[in-house]
């Protein structure tokens, strides 16, 4: 699953070289609008931002003309600032406007890519898949043609088609896309960016369901590295890119690196979910299971028993998960030489079966 929001881009204020006739009176009132509407949107002051973003459209409208390419600029720019507030309804018929706008000028292809991207990532962000695809198809298209197709942009187009192809399930297609979106961001410089992070991110999961580890443990790995550079290892990506590397780690036996990134994650969700949340007791017995292949009894008890009252609070004493960590526990007192404990649970858990 993929969490990251999109990000719509900013177009910049074109100026000039234009055909229409307007007064320097005229030029300079939506001018001082755009500056306006920049500086409140820099400094989040969205409704400002907004207001002055209609005032200037309707100045360029009145002394550019309604299609005019600063028109466009400024529908698409008041679109994104629409969009980062979820403003989806308000958006989206700004977008079209824009693109209608720059089609009928040659040689705009590049602005409308841009805005294509913005109304694909709109669609994407409403779960309107379908939508999204062919305007990231056409825009792609576009940076083929242009002869982009190995910038930054173009990637954003690449990885945001490959994260539809990978929600549909359709993974052999989204892999070529992000390995060579992640190629052309490294080309760039642009390798340890949030947009790189994320395709990193979906290629470990696809690995990691294809049970590839030794493909998926360099891709979790190089996600998790951008984010902690950024400080961004509280978010819902990198909680299950450490979880499903500490798995890795355990799995293969690498209980030292699995340690400390299962602890990481039952830290925070413990901070986030609070003490008696099923995803924390999930942790403790994930964390508890590396303890004891370590033979480390001593640190996984208290793991387990946590993990057991958990899940009989939530889920009630006759549940799947409840008896599997009873299990887990018996066969830890028994690894101690406990035998009394243990025939203790273990009855427990024949009752219920008998039951």
């Amino acid at each position: 699953m993929n969490w990251k929001k999109a990000t719509p881009v900013i177009i910049s204020v074109l100026y000039f070289g234009l055909s229409a006739v307007y007064t320097p009176a005229q030029k300079q009132g939506w001018e001082k609008d755009l500056s306006a509407a920049i500086d409140a949107r820099q400094r989040g002051e969205y409704t400002v931002a907004e207001m002055s973003y209609k005032r200037a459209i309707e100045g360029q409208e009145k002394a550019l003309g309604q299609n005019s390419l600063d028109v466009a600029i400024s529908l698409n720019n008041l679109a994104v600032l629409y969009q980062d507030e979820y403003m989806y309804a308000q958006a989206e018929p700004l977008y079209k406007r824009a693109i209608a706008i720059w089609e009928k000028h040659p040689g705009k292809e590049t602005q409308i890519a841009f805005a294509l991207n913005n109304l694909a990532a709109l669609y994407q962000d409403e779960k309107m898949d379908a939508s999204a695809e062919p305007l990231y198809t056409r825009a792609l298209g576009i940076w083929k043609k242009l002869g982009k197709a190995e910038t930054a942009e173009a990637a954003v187009t690449m990885s945001s088609l490959a994260d539809i192809d990978h929600s549909q399930g359709k993974d052999a297609d989204a892999e070529p896309l992000y390995k060579r979106a992640l190629a052309v961001w490294e080309k760039n410089g642009k390798g340890e960016s949030a947009d790189a992070a994320s395709a990193l991110f979906n290629l470990g999961e696809i690995y990691h369901s294809q049970s590839k580890n030794a493909e998926a443990e360099p891709m979790y790995s190089g996600a998790i590295a951008i984010w902690e550079n950024a400080g961004k290892t509280d978010s819902p990506e990198a909680m299950t890119a450490m979880d499903n590397l500490g798995e890795i780690y355990r799995a293969e036996g690498k209980y030292s690196q699995a340690e400390p990134m299962l602890t990481k994650v039952l830290d925070i969700r413990e901070r986030e979910l609070g003490p008696e949340h099923l995803e924390v007791a999930a942790g403790d017995s994930k964390l508890a299971l590396v303890y004891y292949c370590e033979g480390n009894y001593q640190a996984a008890e208290p793991l387990y028993k946590r993990a057991i009252e958990i899940r009989k609070k939530n889920l009630g004493p006759k549940d799947p998960a409840v008896l599997q960590t009873m299990e887990f526990y018996a066969a830890l007192l028994r690894q101690e030489g406990r035998q009394m404990e243990a025939q203790k649970i273990e009855a427990q858990l024949n009752g219920v079966a008998k039951n």
